[in-house]
């Protein structure tokens, strides 16, 4: 609770700081507000929590979630100073916006109650329907917004109305009071509608639509928020309600999750192939990576939770990464083609690095934090006895190697034009997540003791 409410603070202090001449002591204040938060959550404090009763949970996966939610927006505060740097007025907007997803998203991933997590939800899609229109000077941007915003409209009324029909069929709207719809029909259809709209808030196949051309349009380092915080408070949210329900899920429900594991991971990567922008390409990696992170909700028991959060980590820290270095390559060639890319290495070896790790890991390579993700989800499916999806997984993981190398090919191939530099303070921050998830590949068993 603490930490939701220094969050709120400290957003609204930001918003009224943008009204004030200095503004460079605005950078600072959201970096402290976040730091504090995290303090908060990871000291276990628990101020008023006792007024969440029955609403959010402060211990257990809600705790790593949360933490994993503050430690995303704490990596990407000190990259936004850019925009402060040019001059632009919006930096207090951005930064306060960035602060109330965070809240929305530790809302989410908390929640054991359907309102609080619809709260969240709305929260955090409102925040970044603002930020995903952003560069309000290109249609682009604009487009990207409507689009946002019309797809997560649809998708709260998608989810509201399955919430409605467990509520009429229980009187109640705890997630963590299970209800068992073997036989309520009414029951089953609620689940219907509320595992489409989880569907189409992480942009599962075919509900995957809106992810390219938002991911496109979006200013790249909000598209970075939208593709680890965003994509992370979704998932979270989604494996909660999962994880509560796991002994009461209609039959049904696991040959639900292999269709659209199956249809994302095929239907993913064949999109993703013929993609030539990078951040398209990246919004297609991502629907196959959430693809991938549903395979360990089949049959998902007690426990399972902590292989599922580790997927979590080494897919956060390659997108963030990954997006971090699009962002720099398009300010220096203004644009995101794969072109763009040519020759990387020799401008500026830092990024090509950073981009390399971040994609080896999105693949599946050896000795990086999202090999190991891929083992255990794959581990997970063939305990519960469904080899040939798991056949099907690794096919389609060894076909994404293609469109991850074609960045790295461009990246080591010919010569640059010029070298451009960025700021010490960017390269260190990227080549920490190069170094973790190169540990979290190298000794995975440390990090998943830490997430039990």
């Amino acid at each position: 609770m603490l930490s939701l409410i220094i969050l709120t603070f400290f957003a609204v202090c930001i918003m009224f700081l943008g009204f004030v001449k200095q503004r460079n002591i605005i950078m600072p204040v959201a970096f402290l507000g976040v730091s504090l938060a995290l303090y908060a959550l990871l000291s276990g404090q628990s101020f008023w929590n006792h007024y969440l009763a029955n609403m959010l949970q402060t211990d257990g996966s809600a705790h790593v979630l949360s933490s994993l939610v503050i430690m995303n927006g704490l990596a990407l505060i000190p990259f936004y100073n850019v925009y402060e740097k040019r001059g632009q007025e919006e930096i207090a907007d951005f930064l306060g916006l960035i602060l109330f997803a965070m809240m929305g998203a530790v809302i989410m991933v908390s929640c054991t109650h359907y309102m609080a997590l619809f709260l969240g939800i709305e929260i955090l899609s409102i925040s970044m329907y603002i930020l995903a229109g952003a560069d309000r000077r290109k249609v682009k941007s604009n487009e990207a917004s409507l689009k946002y915003f019309i797809t997560g409209s649809f998708t709260s009324a998608i989810l509201l109305f399955g919430i409605g029909l467990l509520y009429a069929i229980s009187g109640s709207l705890q997630i963590d009071n299970p209800l068992s719809v073997d036989s309520n029909l009414l029951g089953q259809i609620a689940y219907i509608f509320i595992f489409t709209g989880f569907a189409l808030k992480i942009a599962i196949v075919p509900f995957h639509f809106w992810a390219p051309d938002v991911y496109e349009g979006t200013p790249t380092l909000f598209t970075a928020a939208m593709a680890s915080l965003v994509k992370i408070a979704s998932m979270g949210a989604f494996l909660r309600v999962v994880q509560y329900n796991s002994d009461n899920l209609p039959g049904w429900i696991d040959a639900y999750f292999i269709l659209l594991i199956i249809a994302t991971l095929i239907f993913g990567n064949i999109f993703a192939m013929k993609q030539q922008g990078v951040k398209r390409l990246l919004a297609y990696s991502g629907v196959v990576q959430a693809g991938f992170i549903l395979l360990g909700f089949i049959q998902l028991k007690p426990g399972d939770e902590s292989l599922i959060l580790y997927y979590f980590i080494a897919y956060m820290l390659a997108s963030l990464a990954a997006f971090v270095v699009v962002y720099f390559v398009e300010e220096q060639y203004g644009s995101d083609d794969l072109n763009a890319f040519t020759g990387l290495y020799k401008s500026n070896p830092i990024l090509a690095f950073v981009m390399t790790a971040a994609l080896i890991s999105l693949a599946g390579g050896p000795f990086t934090s999202g090999f190991v993700a891929k083992i255990f989800m794959l581990n997970q499916a063939i305990t519960h006895g469904y080899a040939a999806l798991v056949v099907i997984a690794v096919i389609c993981t060894l076909l994404s190697v293609y469109y991850y190398y074609k960045i790295v090919n461009a990246m080591y191939s010919k010569s640059a034009d010029q070298k451009f530099t960025i700021s010490p303070l960017h390269s260190g921050i990227l080549l920490v997540f190069s170094l973790v998830t190169l540990a979290a590949g190298i000794i995975p068993s440390f990090f998943v003791e830490l997430l039990k």
